[in-house]
């Protein structure tokens, strides 16, 4: 718009309206369309189907444009509903996930399946990883003993069997494919330090059950007295842990279908694609098996 209050065209540069309904523009992309059409049907007389599918292509792509400006079907010369001219244009839409024509990732089926079979995934592995949780024994609460390094009770920086306390566990790191309990530890000796972060650390629960069991070995070899743990452990999971739904599981929806970045992270999953393990028999549990094509 001029300064004086007047629109301006961006494309033909007069006044009075906008590039979206520029005439001028929609006589080109008219004339466009014709002339790759003539050019279609001249290759298919010359016996090239390839190149005349070329300019068909074209040619479409500028029907398309044309009906979206003006809701005429340069096809037929007709004048075509709103609803018409947007089913028109859908039937040429990509979607961003399943790469499938017809539909965008909105409304796409294959991605609603797909969440449902994530949250299936997720219910049967974390019900799995709690129990072997509990079985093991170490929870918040647990001091941990660990060879570590960091500073030993000298002041000296070097590999030493250090006491870690389990602080919490990180419910929502444990997903389908990641359901393994992941928990922050401390420095048992910097509880009461006001900067827990520096001392706090994270890992899996199985990780420090591997890292207790090296730090008894360790005493073993040198003939020390095995380190033990103080297990005291609770583990109880968060209201709905063990049941998740779509809006508990917002934020973890979110990272496995991601809506950012390039097209391939955007894009299907192959495990969804080609369905095994946990994948299969979640999409079985949950009577989805018409909605996968490489499911029997």
């Amino acid at each position: 718009m001029s300064y004086n209050g007047t629109v301006t065209c961006s494309h033909c540069y007069r006044t009075g309206h906008n590039k979206r309904k520029c005439p001028k523009l929609s006589e080109q992309i008219k004339g466009k369309y014709e002339g790759n059409s003539r050019m279609a049907a001249q290759e298919r007389e010359a016996g090239n189907e390839t190149d005349g599918q070329w300019y068909d292509e074209r040619a479409e792509n500028y029907r398309q444009l044309y009906l979206k400006r003006t809701k005429i079907d340069l096809a037929t010369g007709e004048k075509v509903s709103n609803k018409a001219s947007k089913a028109a244009r859908m039937k040429n839409v990509t979607c961003g996930y399943c790469a499938e024509r017809g539909h965008t990732r909105r409304i796409c089926q294959h991605a609603k399946n797909d969440k449902q079979v994530f949250i299936e995934q997720t219910r049967r592995e974390r019900a799995s990883a709690w129990e072997h949780a509990v079985n093991m024994g170490i929870g918040v609460g647990s001091m941990v003993p660990i060879r570590a390094s960091g500073y030993d009770s000298e002041g000296e920086w070097c590999m030493h069997t250090q006491l870690r306390y389990i602080k919490s566990v990180d419910w929502d790191a444990s997903v389908a494919r990641q359901s393994a309990l992941v928990v922050y530890h401390t420095d048992a000796r910097k509880i009461g330090d006001s900067n827990q972060n520096r001392w706090t650390s994270r890992d899996s629960l199985d990780n420090l059950r591997k890292a207790f069991g090296e730090a008894r070995e360790y005493a073993a070899t040198v003939d020390e007295r095995p380190p033990m743990a103080s297990l005291l452990p609770t583990l109880d999971p968060p209201a709905g842990w063990l049941e998740p739904s779509e809006k508990s599981m917002k934020e973890a929806l979110r990272r496995e279908f991601p809506t950012t970045g390039n097209k391939y992270n955007k894009s299907r999953n192959w495990q969804y694609k080609y369905p095994e393990g946990d994948t299969l028999e979640a999409i079985k549990v949950l009577n989805l098996q018409e909605h996968y094509e490489n499911v029997s």
